[in-house]
């Protein structure tokens, strides 16, 4: 059910909240970003999230914040193009990978999410969260055999 209508007092108050913030907390975006969601202004609160995720890549709750409301906006072939162009560009670069990855699992496609877990090893091979993820994906695809290989080497 989409969020009501919002009047222009109600506008008025979350702008006010909005230039309050303090714009170097990641936190406060992602509170922000959660506000704006609930009021149905995704639009606004992709930009919140994706702003406490500049501040603060590893912000966990702010990736599956972003990731909700990409996929509830009917963007996220808009945000998983734009994932895989980063991703093409740097190679190495762990978050581009790590968010095309989480960003297709979200959406249930879960062998191009092993593809992109798997190819963060070769640069990452240790890297822990990395090694769950390939593990929920194997399950996700039932391969349980190879999910529990994944978690155990996590």
């Amino acid at each position: 059910m989409p969020a009501p209508a919002l009047s222009e007092r109600d506008l008025t108050v979350l702008r006010s909240f909005a230039r309050r913030i303090d714009p170097s907390d990641a936190g406060a975006h992602n509170n922000l970003g959660v506000l704006y969601y609930q009021k149905g202004l995704i639009e606004e609160a992709i930009g919140e999230f994706a702003r406490a995720l500049e501040l603060d890549s590893k912000m966990q709750v702010a990736q599956t914040n972003l990731e909700i409301a990409y996929r509830d906006s009917g963007h996220y072939d808009r945000r998983v193009a734009e994932l895989r162009e980063a991703a093409r560009a740097r190679p190495k670069d762990r978050t581009a990978r790590w968010e095309l990855g989480r960003a297709y699992a979200t959406v249930g496609r879960h062998d191009e999410a092993v593809v992109q877990f798997e190819a963060l090893l070769v640069h990452h091979p240790n890297d822990v969260p990395t090694l769950i993820q390939l593990g929920l994906s194997d399950k996700a695809r039932g391969r349980l055999d190879t999910a529990s290989e994944w978690l155990s080497k996590a």
